[in-house]
């Protein structure tokens, strides 16, 4: 095999940036539905906007969309996976408090590890499992979730969304193995965007802005969407399922850091304490391949 040009740790580091891309792109998209901006407006746009840079760097590297390949349809059900979990996320979000549904959604790092476990890819081992405990019970402080009342179809809901986010991690390197990284990528945000435009015409809910802050909400969480997702899925190949979804834990992490910074959202000690949870955390686990 050729070996790979770059530092083992330079993957790890780009899927940490990538969760602060994604974790800014939130914080927009906060600062959007504040404005006016709705869900399916938000869904469909930032799909769109992958949709169109994945097809921009598919003409650069000259790589051929058409005649769709037979892979096509294996990469379609990732994007049905995906545009599941953005639609499982906000029903969370809407029926019970946003930190709740966003701690229960990271519950995917777990079913992830269990999902490569039971393919017989990747074991679960002491370090995997205490990195996962650890970067949870981060997670819980950086979200300040305390005694809140669970709604049970909230907590199904993230549920799901947090399967299918899995579910799409774990089945991306085996699904249309022969595709280019980035055009299976493409095949799944096009598919998420087909959706969503359709769900769009059908109940009417597509509303493009109306004052200059929405639509800056609007392009931000579009253009940092597009560039996290095409990022994370021409990363998954390099790393694998389970370090990406353990080094995702960094995005709540990152979302309260940049409200603090953008939006003056204040940090409590007990956040800070879990902030150092999650980065030991992940630090912990990514420090296993310097040891093999």
């Amino acid at each position: 095999m050729t070996a790979h040009r770059y530092p083992p740790w330079l993957p790890a580091l780009g899927v940490a940036g990538i969760a602060v891309v994604l974790a800014t792109g939130h914080v927009c998209a906060r600062f959007a539905f504040a404005n006016g901006v709705t869900i399916v407006t938000a869904a469909t746009t930032r799909s769109i906007a992958a949709s169109l840079l994945l097809l921009a760097l598919l003409r650069v590297r000259n790589i051929a969309v058409l005649p769709l390949p037979r892979e096509a349809r294996a990469a379609a059900i990732l994007g049905v996976l995906i545009a599941a979990q953005t639609v499982l996320v906000q029903v969370s979000v809407k029926l019970m408090p946003v930190t709740l549904a966003i701690l229960t959604m990271y519950t995917f790092p777990f079913f992830t590890s269990v999902g490569m476990s039971l393919t017989g890819r990747e074991p679960l081992t002491p370090r995997l499992l205490a990195s996962l405990l650890c970067a949870f019970a981060g997670l819980a402080l950086v979200l300040g979730v305390g005694a809140q009342a669970p709604v049970p179809l909230g907590i199904a809901a993230a549920l799901g969304a947090a399967l299918a986010f899995s579910t799409a991690l774990v089945l991306t390197p085996t699904l249309a193995p022969d595709l280019p990284a980035p055009l299976r990528a493409f095949f799944m945000v096009a598919t998420a965007a087909t959706l969503f435009v359709t769900a769009s015409l059908v109940t009417g809910d597509f509303r493009l802005p109306d004052n200059d802050a929405a639509w800056l909400g609007l392009a931000g969480l579009s253009v940092l969407y597009a560039i996290g997702f095409t990022g994370l899925f021409l990363l998954l190949p390099l790393l694998g399922p389970i370090p990406i979804a353990v080094t995702l834990n960094l995005e709540p992490l990152a979302v309260a850091v940049v409200s603090w910074m953008a939006l003056g959202e204040a940090l409590t000690p007990a956040q800070m304490l879990g902030g150092l949870l999650v980065v030991a955390a992940v630090i912990y686990y990514q420090s296993r391949g310097s040891k093999s």
